[in-house]
């Protein structure tokens, strides 16, 4: 029962943030989501020390978990508008596939030249396999 009660109040002040982002936005009318300037917030928070990562972990764990929950509403909207995916399925597949390709890359690359600055190392702007 304790473990419940405190992933609730972890929830609970991830979902504060999320208010708090949401009236930052109301009153100064940025064209950014609420729950987006909230996470920041949150972030932030976690980073200074505001905020202690025990008061967020549990909840967040269990948010993360039940992910796919959330995207429900996404595969309803799939299945109501598949007419679009049949006609421009192609485009968007490849729009998938070479986005992610490309984040993958540079992931890559830069995870390599963070890892060689730490190691002193003195490496190509491109590792070895792609040359």
């Amino acid at each position: 029962m304790k473990k419940w009660l405190t992933i609730l109040l972890n929830i609970s002040l991830i979902i504060a943030f999320t208010w708090i982002g949401k009236g930052i936005v109301a009153i100064t009318h940025i064209p950014i989501p609420g729950s987006i300037i909230g996470m920041v917030l949150l972030f932030f928070g976690l980073q200074s020390g505001w905020i202690k990562l025990s008061w967020v972990e549990a909840g967040a764990a269990l948010l993360i978990s039940e992910m796919l929950l959330f995207f429900i509403p996404a595969v309803v909207g799939f299945m109501q508008y598949s007419w679009m995916f049949g006609i421009k399925g192609l485009v968007i597949l490849f729009i998938v596939v070479s986005g992610t390709a490309l984040m993958m890359i540079s992931t890559g690359v830069i995870s390599e030249k963070i890892l060689a600055r730490k190691s002193g190392e003195v490496r190509r702007w491109f590792p070895r396999y792609f040359i």
